[in-house]
This record gives structure tokens, C-alpha cells and sequence, in this order.
């Protein structure tokens, strides 16, 4: 039996809100064979849409390229506001070796994808994590600071020329420029808090991300306190459509923690507080593995009878209920499961 290599994309495009350009973008990404897009997760106060799709390595290739050309033809940043951290039109393109292919090999592959982006669209930008040319530039934090709005200050320095493509003063203002990468699996997950106060919800992020905070140190200057679970990011904001703040995590190593462990934390953090959770929110897909494995750590720790009982099935909807994942919006595993959602596809 040959084997087909699998490619997963998960672009976060800079549009939330515009029905027609969210669906135009799906639409071309679906226009190639070989391809599943298996999700388009759209936020308003964010104004940002994440789109999940996977495939055969030159097809995902190839969609994610008519994604950028139709990014370029439809989206303005000069007139994008949001919540979100953004710096272009295409904000960040990552790329996960699913199956049957090295990593070495993708990273090459994106390498070259991304300079031809730069070369037919003129769109330049930053090779970020894996492919990443330093340590500055592996995380996306650093290279998103100062936002849109700070980039044609920031580009006249030095240590931020782009990586790939020339800077174009025209192009900058209309599309900004992008981050484009290999990485692991990632889980962006948010933990919604009943309250209104995103200083809160900041304050919890910085006690949980592994970054930690900065604080005044005892003798003068500061000292940055670490944060109390590693390979994760989080960040505070209050969400209107919901009428609720949340703390939103990117969890970048599931296997050293993952959904479980951040929702029971933030509890225990909200409640110190004063303050309930309402549920969590997946944004985009999840694998299967993290769904059981989340529930099988919540169970345990709730002292409930062995998580090894529970069918697969009972799992997922166990999962469902503790993280309160369909509390402030409709979730479907069949929808939000990578590998459920692929096997519609395969049948």
C-alpha cells in the first residue's frame, strides 16, 4: 500500500466579520483536489478567521498559495480593527507534518513556499518557529509586537528586515506582512471567565503562561516571575458577543500540557478571584487524543470512577461536559475533532 504523506494548514486570516470574503477564501481552498477543509472558525471582536485544512503535501501547498493571492485581493488593512494581535491580511501560516512526511522535508517546502509568495505577490514577512532564521524570530509574540500599526517604523530597523520578499511601502499599507512556519500541533483554546474586567482575565494569563510576568523586584529595576504551567501562552481580553472576558491560551506542546490542565487551573485561579467560569471555547480543531486525554485528567482528579471504563465516545462527551465546551457556542465532534471530521471526508 503506498503511502500519501498528509500536510496540515492553519492559516489565521485578518477577517472576521465580512461574510462574503470569509466564504471566497473557503471557497478557493475547497477549489483544490486533494484538499479538506475540514473547519473556518470565524470571531468578531477578534475580526480573524482561522481555517483548517489538510491534504496531500503540493495540494495544501497549492491551496494555501490561492488563499494568499485572495487575502491580497480582498483585504485592507489599513481599515482591519480588531482585538486579536495582528501584523497582515494572512496574520500567520503555519504548517504541520500530519503524516508520512519528516520534518526536515516541510521545512524546506515551506521555506520555498513562502519565498513564492514573496516573489509573485510581493508580500514579504517572517519565517517563524521551526523555520525561524533566529531565537527573536522563532516566537510569534516578538514578532508581532507593535502590531499593523507599528510596522513601517519597525522595518526601518535593522534586526526586523523581513526574511523573504522586499518591503513595498504600497503593499504594507494594504496587506501588511506575514508569518509563515513549521510547527507542532497547536491548540488555541479560550477559558471564559463571568466577568467583565479584562485585567483580571490578563492577570490570570500571566500567572499561568510559562513566560510569566514582569514586577518590581525588592532592591529597584524588575525581575520576570515565571508562570506555572511550561509550553504554554496566554493572553486576557474582554469578548462583547459574549458579554464575557476570556483567557485565551495557545497551547504548544499538548503532550506536556494540554486543555485539561489549563481549564482546572484557570478555575482554581477565577475562584481565588471571586469569579465562575462559563465553559471554554476551542478555536479551530482539535485532535482526538487531546479531547480523551482531557478527560481522562479531569475525571481522575474529580475522583470519579476510572476514566479507563468510559467508552471513546463517553469520553468526547465527557470532555464536552467538564471543559463546557459547547457553553457559549455550538461545538461538534464531529465538527471540531480532526479525525472525526476526516473521516467524513474519507467515506
Amino acid at each position: 500500500m503506498k503511502l500519501i504523506p498528509l500536510v496540515e494548514c492553519v492559516p489565521n486570516v485578518s477577517e472576521g466579520r465580512n461574510k462574503k470574503v470569509i466564504q471566497e477564501i473557503a471557497d478557493v481552498i475547497s477549489s483544490v483536489p486533494e484538499v479538506m477543509l475540514l473547519n473556518v472558525d470565524s470571531g468578531i471582536s477578534a475580526n480573524r478567521t482561522v481555517y483548517t485544512f489538510i491534504g496531500q503535501v503540493d495540494a495544501v501547498f497549492e491551496a494555501a498559495y490561492l488563499m494568499y493571492q485572495k487575502a491580497y485581493e480582498l483585504i485592507d488593512m489599513s481599515k482591519h480593527q480588531g482585538s486579536h494581535p495582528r501584523i497582515g491580511a494572512v496574520d500567520v501560516c503555519p504548517f504541520v507534518a500530519w503524516k508520512d512526511i519528516s520534518e526536515q522535508e516541510l521545512i524546506d517546502k515551506v521555506a520555498k513556499f513562502a519565498h513564492k509568495v514573496a516573489d509573485n505577490l510581493g508580500v514579504s514577512g517572517y519565517f517563524y518557529e521551526k523555520n525561524a532564521h533566529s531565537n527573536m524570530r522563532s516566537n510569534l509574540a516578538n514578532i508581532r509586537k507593535g502590531e499593523y500599526e507599528g510596522l513601517m517604523e519597525k522595518l526601518k530597523e535593522r534586526a526586523w528586515r523581513p526574511d523573504f520578499g522586499e518591503v513595498n511601502p504600497d503593499v504594507i499599507r494594504k496587506f501588511g506582512v506575514t508569518v509563515i512556519g513549521t510547527r507542532n500541533i497547536l491548540v488555541a483554546y479560550n477559558v471564559n471567565l463571568i466577568d467583565k474586567d479584562d485585567k483580571i482575565a490578563n492577570e490570570i494569563a500571566a500567572e499561568i503562561r510559562e513566560l510569566g510576568k514582569i514586577v518590581p523586584a525588592p532592591g529597584g529595576g524588575y525581575v520576570r516571575i515565571p508562570g506555572l504551567l511550561k509550553s504554554v501562552k496566554a493572553i486576557g481580553w474582554y469578548i462583547p458577543e459574549f458579554n464575557l472576558s476570556q483567557v485565551s491560551f495557545n497551547l504548544v506542546n499538548i503532550s506536556v500540557n494540554g486543555m485539561g490542565e489549563v481549564y482546572m487551573l484557570t478555575e482554581t485561579l477565577a475562584k481565588r478571584r471571586g469569579i465562575e467560569l462559563k465553559g471554554s471555547e476551542l478555536v479551530g480543531m482539535v485532535p482526538l487524543s487531546e479531547i480523551l486525554r482531557s478527560a481522562r485528567y479531569i475525571l481522575e482528579r474529580k475522583n470519579v470512577r476510572s476514566a479507563h471504563q468510559f467508552s471513546e465516545r463517553e469520553l468526547v462527551e465527557k470532555a464536552v461536559e467538564l471543559l463546557g465546551l459547547d457553553r457559549v457556542k455550538p461545538f461538534s465532534p464531529e465538527e471540531h475533532i480532526i479525525e472525526y471530521k476526516m473521516a467524513k471526508f474519507l467515506i
